[in-house]
């Protein structure tokens, strides 16, 4: 219960500064009227509040989810149907991760819907963070070394720039870190430690899978910008 309360007011301390300088910047410049005003305080219990039950349901369900999926399966299934597993559980979750939906929401409302679907958007995130992340469990299961998965993944970034419509460019750099948002990175480290502990490998061997993973939406972004060239 302790553990509980402390998650309470450690979101409590976080979002308290933040209004603070809101209602100071009220004070100063009155740029709000008592209805904003309310709806500001209203919004900010309403996201303590729903920040405090979305980490309760991460730490309780996303978590344990990943790391019993990642260290139990391996034992008694193959190898290969848990890896494809995990392709399909990133794939899904990152489909429901609501960063995802507020980056596509902002696209969606600066190109009207038109230049680029929002359901596009998001798929191509989504297919981009499952790919690369069955690509980190391989590299883990190969034993190759990380820093030159990252070389050639950065390489590959850097060249498609040079094709890629440039208002995409911007965006594929938002998505891989947008894509790596509250619901997916749980999972995705989780399970790299119970996956990589199971083999027998290095509890080292599982760091740089959210990396790896935030260049999959990355190039799958450029990847789009090319082919509606």
């Amino acid at each position: 219960m302790s553990g509980v309360s402390e998650q309470f007011w450690s979101i409590v301390k976080t979002i308290l500064p933040l209004l603070a300088v809101l209602i100071i910047l009220e004070l100063v410049f009155g740029f709000l009227d008592a209805g904003e005003m309310l709806d500001l305080l209203a919004g900010s219990a309403m996201v303590t509040a729903g920040l405090f039950f979305f980490l309760q349901g991460v730490n309780m369900a996303v978590i344990p989810l990943g790391r019993i999926i990642g260290s139990e399966l391996p034992q008694k299934t193959h190898t290969a149907i848990v890896v494809m597993l995990a392709f399909f559980l990133a794939l899904v979750i990152n489909v429901s991760d609501p960063a995802v939906h507020i980056l596509a929401g902002h696209v969606g409302s600066v190109t009207a819907g038109d230049a680029l679907p929002v359901w596009l958007l998001i798929a191509c995130i989504a297919m981009g963070i499952g790919s690369f992340t069955l690509l980190a469990l391989i590299r883990i299961l190969l034993g190759v070394r990380s820093s030159h998965v990252f070389a050639a993944g950065y390489a590959l970034v850097l060249g498609l720039s040079f094709f890629t419509p440039r208002e995409f460019v911007p965006l594929a750099f938002d998505a891989g870190g947008i894509a790596t948002g509250p619901l997916t990175v749980p999972f995705i480290l989780s399970f790299g430690v119970g996956f990589a502990s199971v083999l027998g490998k290095s509890s080292d061997d599982s760091f740089g899978m959210l990396g790896l993973a935030a260049l999959g939406p990355m190039l799958g972004v450029m990847l789009l910008g090319v082919t509606i060239l």
